[in-house]
């Protein structure tokens, strides 16, 4: 049997093992550990890589280009444009007092000549007014009468030096005060007259009623618009032209109208040489005829151009040369190296550019360009 020593001998042999074991877990552990993180620096450096690759590849990619140069050729300058036909003239007529309707004497599309009465208010008030302000008047003369009968007897007594000349004075300043009322009452009875007469309201033109009341009675308030005349004898078309438009058309220049299958020539009338600030275009005013056999509607959509007198020359430019997101911007390569130009131009039936000024017919231009592509940029032209 062992003894009591050799038992207490046992843990001390066994304690060396346990810590060489945990050493031997602790340093696989470290290893493993320095591999993995070794496999995921190896793979973001190979991912790193790749995307660079990538991005040469498409830098690459995108400085190979493709050019044309621009057609030369001649071109009838035609501007067209869109716009509303309006009447030639048209108002809002009322009262400029206010009463009650007494009589209408047109209705939605009567034709009217100008002076042609168009409603009556009710004028028994303004003519008891006039009544009145003209027995002021006749009041006021009589006064006036009185006091200048007065003056007379007033200075034939200071003549004979029967009272002093202080009533003279008073006497003529009395005179004066009663002429300033009969001219005040006599003016507040043209005023009297004047608004009876505005009970009547009149066509300023010929023209046809597109709106009227339908029937008296009503009272209408002072400025309120009543009945709406508009002079379609002709028509107006309100439009408006780009800047480098405004130089192509002139005072006096016909202008092709189309109205569904139809085509009237009209003339330029107005041209505002000053461009808009919110649309930078300057605003043109087209008269129109309108026959009374197939008459024009007013208020009708239609389109119009006008063409310029003469041939000027052009370089043709495809649609896809515009650069992406321009309006008047192409890009050309001279140098390897990419240059934004702007360019006054026309747009034709196809889209393609009819460019009047800015390029050369030599120039080299990129067409379906890169929206990335700037000023400076270094391009290749491809084969």
């Amino acid at each position: 049997m062992d003894s009591p020593a050799n038992d207490l001998e046992r843990p001390s042999r066994s304690a060396p093992r346990i810590v060489l074991v945990a050493l031997l877990v602790a340093t696989v552990g470290l290893f493993v550990f320095l591999g993995v993180r070794v496999k995921q620096a190896t793979a973001k450096k190979e991912q790193v890589a790749a995307e660079r690759a990538t991005a040469q590849a498409s830098l690459q990619k995108r400085a190979t280009v493709v050019v044309v140069r621009p057609t030369a050729g001649t071109w009838t300058p035609r501007v067209a444009f869109t716009g509303t036909l309006k009447p030639w003239r048209d108002a809002d007529v009322g009262f400029e007092l206010g009463g009650r309707l007494l009589k209408v004497n047109v209705a939605i599309g009567d034709k009217v000549a100008g002076g042609a009465p168009l409603a009556i208010l009710d004028a028994s008030r303004s003519l008891a007014e006039v009544s009145a302000a003209e027995a002021q008047a006749r009041a006021a003369a009589a006064q006036l009468a009185l006091a200048e009968d007065n003056l007379r007897r007033t200075e034939a007594l200071v003549a004979s030096k029967s009272i002093p000349e202080a009533q003279a004075e008073q006497a003529r300043h009395q005179v004066a005060l009663t002429r300033a009322q009969l001219e005040g009452a006599q003016a507040q009875a043209r005023l009297a007259k004047t608004g009876a007469g505005l009970h009547t309201i009149t066509a300023p033109f010929q023209g046809i009623v597109t709106r009227a009341p339908t029937s008296a009675g009503s009272v209408v308030q002072p400025g309120s618009p009543l009945v709406h005349l508009e002079d379609t004898s002709r028509l107006r078309l309100s439009a408006s032209l780009g800047e480098e438009e405004v130089p192509l058309v002139k005072l006096g220049a016909p202008v092709t109208i189309v109205y569904r299958d139809r085509a009237v020539v009209g003339k330029v009338v107005a041209l505002v040489p000053s461009l808009d600030q919110a649309t930078r275009r300057a605003p043109v005013e087209i008269e129109v005829p309108n026959g009374a056999a197939e008459p024009l509607l007013a208020w009708s959509f239609v389109r119009a151009h006008v063409d310029a007198k003469g041939e000027v020359p052009i370089l043709r430019v495809p649609a896809t040369a515009r650069r992406p997101g321009s309006q008047d911007e192409v890009l050309r390569v001279a140098g390897g190296k990419v240059h934004v130009v702007h360019v006054v131009h026309a747009t034709d039936d196809t889209g393609a550019w009819l460019v009047t000024s800015g390029l050369g017919p030599d120039d080299q231009l990129l067409v379906n360009a890169d929206p990335d592509l700037k000023d400076g940029d270094d391009v290749e032209v491809g084969k």
